[in-house]
């Protein structure tokens, strides 16, 4: 058995090399450019300009049509309002939906957090620039536009922990010096 797992070993260290920081680092390194249209007010969003003059942002993707996208919206608007103070903006694109629908949907909510931004991306470009495959699936960026976090799937926006752990995730530490966490 002693000999299988150090075979296995030499193996592993013979393809992927013995930098192991190489399998743990992030695939996406930092936003890239897009553009998207507005849907909280008219005009086009560019992602470079959205991180700007923030302490952070979470770039959200969704869809009209994905069901665990609606029962998360709630619990991610009021996420978004309880951080708001921090100077966080949150820009909520949805992917492979139509504008009538995501205006009909936002008819749900009257009361979108001032940090929110909703969009469309007519081209359904941002989901391959991000590298996702599926929907929800949030990002987080500093004000640099370094990639954080990512959060894969619905999550418990509510939950104490997504507040107090973004201190740690938008402190002053070099991102390479920071294991990504994905959730």
């Amino acid at each position: 058995m002693g000999l299988t797992f150090l075979y296995a070993y030499y193996e592993r260290n013979k393809f992927y090399g013995s930098q192991s920081d190489q399998m743990t680092a992030p695939v996406l390194k930092e936003l890239p450019v897009f553009v998207v249209q507005g849907m909280s007010y008219p005009g086009e969003i560019n992602s470079q300009e959205f991180v700007k003059k923030s302490s952070g942002s979470f770039v959200h993707i969704w869809g009209t049509w994905c069901a665990p996208c609606e029962k998360e919206m709630p619990e991610f608007l009021s996420y978004a309002a309880k951080v708001e103070h921090l100077g966080l903006k949150f820009l909520l694109v949805a992917v492979n939906d139509e504008e009538v629908k995501i205006k009909k949907f936002l008819t749900r909510f009257p009361n979108i957090p001032k940090n929110v931004t909703f969009a469309l991306d007519a081209q359904n470009k941002v989901m391959d620039l991000l590298g996702t495959l599926k929907v929800p699936e949030t990002f987080l960026f500093n004000s640099d536009g370094k990639h954080i976090n990512k959060f894969i799937g619905p999550q418990d926006w509510l939950s104490e922990s997504y507040v107090t752990r973004l201190s740690f995730w938008l402190n002053d530490q070099k991102i390479e010096d920071r294991k990504i966490e994905t959730h």
